[in-house]
């Protein structure tokens, strides 16, 4: 275990993490420079073509110490001249798990972090300390990690290196020394940070010292068709190999372990996984509510099974339903999202009906872009085509009230920006909390959650000429003045937009609604009337002319020419017949008319 290093790179989205990456495969020689795409641990192609890592992304690189002289006791060399000696090679394993700098995926960093003894914090030069950058550092300081602080784009004309440097020390409370520079882009000073994971990081230490013991942490997870399901491990006790009989000290499941091997990045097969390393292992279980992400995988002769701390459970705080555009596709949909479910355990999911639309899921995210990647996903990888309604927030019921989810948000900008982002926080409902002006300007407001998954950072960033940065957490559930919000046509409740809406969002919703399926519904023989019902009452109402059918001509001839009595019985008649069609007919809303409103 003494040559082994885990460890993270943790930062604000789009500081150069996966690009830092690179570097280090091509510097250990775990793969060719210039032989591979750019950001190759980012291997979705959904975060590709955004520009962001959506996953977390565990690789395996091999390093041989030649003529350098480590200061790490751990190595346990035996000699000085041992190391200089060309002949004579140390070969170093290091476990690097990439991760997300998106808040909406700050899970897969948490159960990143459960895995590793150390992480790179790394900050762009050009931007400075953001929001995830101190949200991912306090939690790798809670889990009492070591933290090697590094400024990155060192390369960039616009680059400001001491200011950042300043930032980090006194966020940190650190010296400048202990701070290292590089561009992951050219790849200038990345040896040095690589041997300062070698000297910094510890070791993976056994819990329990023991020979029979066996315990391993399932950190993430994919199905695959053919062998089942496929979980990432950590071993923090014991081994794990092929032919193993292991079970599951949570949900008891019991299996044969099919194949163990390391991400390369791809996954090679090896003989066995031993303590303190990271690796896969085939389960060959199809089943896939028979393991879980946050297990502790055992031996089956263990007398003594412990169950490892494994991940708080994160609430999904924004829901929404989806819907198979063809109701036939829905068994599909089922299998593809408990699929999905394997690789993205923040998602919560529960069956739902719908008149216009059919069977689907109510689905909880963890925010916008989760569940817009969710549903790209979805399509891509199974081949379905979805209908994703508005998203949501829960509100509580608490008696004739209700209860509304606060978070606590803190926005990080330059100091010209306040002014304006402190006018647009009270125009979103917010409480304002504290304001921190060291080196930069540190916001924290108490806000509603559905203020926030509305375009709250869309105008953010137009406010701050997109300069300021967003982390928030869950506070609590809170009493606000609120009602039920429903749409109806001629008098009829349309079920799939009826929400719950705060009283001062109220009529603003109601109008955008009604606007919006006038333009949406086709029309009718006779007049549809589109009205917005609020705590009973209407409050926002309009109308959808009907056809005008000349019943005067009839094979382009006038009928009863001159008979005004005729072609007013005629005129009567077709008002009758209106009038009957409006009481016994119901409005059929296209399915793509909920399609379109709903991506409105």
């Amino acid at each position: 275990m003494n040559n082994i290093r885990n460890f993270a790179i943790i930062a604000h989205v789009d500081h150069g993490k996966s690009t830092l990456a690179d570097r280090l495969l091509e510097l250990t020689g775990t793969v060719e420079a210039g032989e591979h795409d750019e950001q190759m641990l980012d291997r979705n192609p959904i975060s590709r073509e955004r520009g962001i890592t959506i996953k977390l992304a565990p690789v395996r690189m091999l390093y041989e110490l030649n003529n350098y002289l480590i200061t790490n006791d751990e190595l346990r060399i035996k000699s000085k001249s041992e190391i200089r000696n060309p002949e004579s090679t140390n070969q170093i394993i290091l476990n690097l798990i990439d991760t997300p700098g998106h808040v909406d995926f700050s899970y897969e960093v948490d159960r990143t972090l459960a895995c590793v003894e150390g992480v790179i914090l790394l900050v762009d030069a050009t931007q400075g300390i953001q929001a995830q950058t101190i949200s991912n550092a306090y939690k790798a300081i809670e889990k009492n990690l070591i933290i090697i602080p590094v400024v990155n784009k060192i390369d960039l004309p616009s680059a400001d290196v001491e200011k950042t440097k300043k930032q980090l020390m006194d966020f940190l409370g650190i010296k400048e020394e202990v701070i290292f520079t590089v561009s992951a882009k050219t790849g200038v000073g990345v040896e040095e940070l690589l041997k300062a994971v070698i000297e910094k990081i510890p070791s993976p230490k056994s819990l329990i010292q023991k020979q029979a013991s066996s315990l391993s942490l399932i950190f993430d997870s994919y199905y695959d068709s053919h062998r089942g399901v496929i979980a990432f491990v950590r071993i923090f006790d014991g081994e794990l190999k092929k032919g193993q009989k292991v079970k599951l000290a949570n949900l008891g499941t019991e299996f044969e372990v099919n194949e163990v091997g390391y991400f390369s990045p791809d996954l090679v097969a090896s003989d066995k996984l031993a303590t303190g390393e990271i690796g896969y292992i085939v389960t060959n279980l199809k089943d896939i509510h028979k393991i879980a992400v946050g297990d502790t995988i055992v031996d089956v002769r263990n007398a003594y099974i412990r169950s490892l701390p494994g991940y708080k459970k994160i609430k999904p705080m924004v829901f929404a339903s989806i819907f198979p555009t063809d109701t036939a596709d829905y068994p599909n949909f089922q299998k593809a999202l408990e699929k999905l479910y394997m690789n993205d355990s923040s998602l919560e999911f529960s069956s739902i009906y719908s008149q216009a639309l059919g069977a689907g899921y109510r689905v909880g995210f963890l925010g916008l872009l989760h569940a817009d990647v969710v549903r790209e996903r979805l399509e891509r990888e199974f081949g379905l085509n979805l209908v994703l309604t508005p998203p949501q927030v829960e509100y509580s019921p608490a008696g004739v009230m209700f209860k509304e989810p606060i978070v606590k948000v803190m926005i990080i900008c330059p100091d010209q920006y306040v002014g304006a982002i402190m006018q647009l926080t009270q125009n979103y409902r917010g409480k304002f909390l504290t304001m921190d002006n060291k080196n930069q300007m540190i916001l924290e407001y108490e806000l509603p959650m559905s203020e926030l998954i509305s375009d709250f950072f869309d105008n953010l960033k137009s406010v701050s000429s997109g300069f300021a940065s967003l982390d928030w957490e869950f506070l609590d559930y809170r009493i606000v003045k609120a009602g039920k919000l429903e749409l109806l046509l001629n008098g009829d409740p349309i079920d799939e937009f009826s929400e719950v809406v705060v009283e001062e969002r109220a009529y603003e919703k109601a109008c955008f609604l009604t606007s919006c399926l006038k333009e949406l519904i086709p029309r009718q023989q006779y007049e549809v009337k589109i009205q917005a019902q609020y705590k009973g009452k209407i409050i926002a109402s309009t109308r959808i002319a009907p056809f005008r059918k000349d019943v005067l001509i009839k094979s382009g001839k006038v009928i009863g020419a001159g008979d005004v009595g005729r072609k007013k019985k005629l005129l009567e008649k077709q008002k009758e017949g209106k009038k009957k069609m409006k009481m016994v007919g119901r409005v059929e809303i296209p399915k793509e008319a909920f399609m379109k409103l709903f991506r409105k």
